[in-house]
């Protein structure tokens, strides 16, 4: 079956292509590595640090994120 996306998740994953950023670029601003990034952002991994970190990042909201990725 096949996981669905948190609209946090979404959210970041738009916003990177909106700015154009790949997920090596953010995993790099961020001190993070790649596969750890990757695994936030399609949900597989929850931290409300990590989240907090690419939403300030990205621009976008944080809110209850935590709760949802």
């Amino acid at each position: 079956m096949a996981r669905k996306l948190s609209p946090w998740c979404k959210s970041a994953k738009i916003a990177m292509i909106q700015q154009d950023i790949s997920i090596i670029e953010l995993a790099d601003k961020l001190n993070l590595t790649r596969s750890y990034v990757t695994s936030i952002l399609n949900g597989r991994v929850t931290s409300p640090i990590a989240v907090k970190k690419i939403s300030d990042y990205l621009h976008i909201p944080d809110v209850g994120a935590e709760l949802q990725v």
